[in-house]
């Protein structure tokens, strides 16, 4: 007797700063099991008809000028045979983001954050590796914005959702205990210090911008002004910008979720900026509280 097996197979792999010498003492390396990260990979599927069907960067809803990186978890994520995000980024986006070993590779987190995934960082060795300086002389200017949400809103350890840090007065922004106002969302200002921006909620999707220009700080956190004008100088920093963490001298893993970046290297308008918040609250249902 025949029979006819029809199988379909739905492959959704979606997804889903800083000190002088106070630091703490820098972290082992994670045991490298392979010299380079495997190459079986699958990228993720379109998403479904309705859901922001716009992943290349010449159709984004937001800004593309000076646009360098963008990540969403819904689109552009490749991962290995295990489901292990091996690299992550939008259709068109000047850059990705990389795992360079395999104890570094986050995961998938599917509905994560409204419904939608995202990328998954275990707080351990997870980190992924974009080759961007975000050196104050090699970008002067840098917009950082993000969807994430934090497993924990412990201030120890030291974690960071980007950085790029040696020790040095470097940009890195997370969590940190050392905010003279006890915030545990902070930003490292190099010559200013941990500057305090926020006290978030553990598990509690957040939308989040950073602009560094002119030798100066802005913030703001689901759409209204957080700090502005704090003064932030920086000195030499690594070559590559990391995101879960901030390299591999201190790490400072991320342990939580990142929905979606968008890196530009300029500074965005008001209007922009608020094109921005708005796409990213529609598609995470976060509330935008601007004045």
């Amino acid at each position: 007797m025949n029979r006819t097996i029809a199988v379909l197979l739905l492959v959704s792999v979606v997804v889903v700063a800083c000190k002088k010498k106070e630091e703490p003492a820098p972290t082992a390396p994670p045991p490298a099991t392979t010299s380079s990260v495997a190459t079986a990979t699958t990228a993720t599927a379109a998403p479904a008809t309705g859901t922001f069907p716009d992943v290349n960067v010449a159709n984004a809803p937001v800004p593309s000028n000076g646009l360098q990186l963008w990540l969403r978890g819904d689109y552009g994520v490749v991962t290995d045979a295990e489901g292990k995000v091996t690299s992550w980024a939008v259709e068109g986006s000047q850059l990705k983001a990389e795992a360079k070993q395999p104890a570094e590779m986050p995961a998938v987190a599917a509905n994560a954050v409204n419904g939608k995934p995202a990328v998954h960082f275990d707080g351990d060795h997870n980190m992924l590796e974009v080759p961007i300086s975000i050196d104050a002389e090699a970008s002067p200017e840098l917009t950082v914005i993000s969807v994430w949400s934090s497993a924990t809103a412990d201030k120890d350890p030291l974690r960071k959702l980007y950085g790029a840090d040696d020790g040095g007065y470097d940009r890195a922004a997370g969590i940190d205990g050392r905010a003279s106002d006890g915030s545990n969302y902070t930003v490292f200002a190099g010559g200013g210090g941990v500057v305090g921006i926020f006290t978030f909620v553990a598990n509690t999707p957040t939308l989040t911008i950073e602009n560094y220009a002119n030798k100066k700080l802005n913030t703001w956190v689901n759409g209204a002004a957080a700090k502005s004008n704090i003064d932030a100088e920086y000195d030499h920093m690594p070559d590559h910008l990391y995101i879960g963490g901030t390299g591999h001298t201190y790490t400072e893993p991320w342990k939580g979720d990142l929905a979606e970046m968008l890196i530009y290297k300029r500074t965005l308008t008001d209007e922009e900026r608020k094109k921005v918040e708005d796409y990213l609250s529609a598609k995470y249902g976060v509330k935008l509280t601007r004045p």
